[in-house]
């Protein structure tokens, strides 16, 4: 899906109207997650259209698997738990790689940061970032979705949650444990557990 000018195999180009139509169904907010919300925030303060995105996290907390054993459940039996990253992991790779162009670790973190940093301190810097401008405040925790379909009938997806109430949006973004895949096809049949 692209917003705005029209790209040479970019996908599907809406105009003005239509974004403020469309209904996006985003399941995940771990890093990717949290990127796109942030990114629609930026995109709705500086007046441009942006669709209704209704944000779904199975978790108690947003950062996917960068998050903190909850320590109610710290020998990890909720299922969005058991992929989580240990506690004391650091990461491998220099801060400097992993920095976002607009927030620096400096810019977070009130003081220079070494090069290599914990698990915790990317957690924050992850959250602290995409949280700006209440970009993480409609996030649905404690959410999960049991199943999606697609209704050939009216062109949109509906899908099951936990809570038991069907939903219908026009497109569908999952993000994935193991990195973001994005999602608008619109012959989506799965399980989501």
């Amino acid at each position: 899906m692209v917003f705005g000018k029209k790209k040479k195999d970019a996908g599907i180009t809406m105009d003005d109207n239509t974004i403020q139509n469309t209904t996006v169904a985003l399941i995940g907010c771990g890093p990717a997650g949290m990127s796109f919300l942030h990114a629609l925030q930026k995109r709705k303060s500086d007046g441009k259209a942006v669709p209704t995105v209704t944000c779904y996290e199975r978790a108690s907390s947003v950062g996917g698997i960068w998050r903190d054993v909850p320590s109610d459940d710290l020998k990890r039996v909720k299922e969005c738990n058991r992929c989580l990253m240990y506690e004391d992991m650091w990461c491998n790779t220099p801060k400097e790689l992993m920095e976002y162009y607009d927030f620096t670790f400096d810019d977070h973190f009130q003081c220079a940061t070494p090069s290599f940093l914990p698990r915790k301190d990317i957690l924050s810097y992850i959250v602290g970032r995409n949280s700006v401008d209440g970009a993480l405040d409609h996030v649905k925790l404690n959410h999960s979705v049991k199943s999606i379909t697609f209704n050939s009938k009216i062109k949109n997806l509906r899908y099951l949650s936990k809570m038991k109430f069907l939903v219908s949006v026009n497109h569908l973004i999952l993000i994935n444990v193991f990195g973001a895949r994005v999602s608008t096809e619109s012959h989506i049949t799965q399980k989501i557990y």
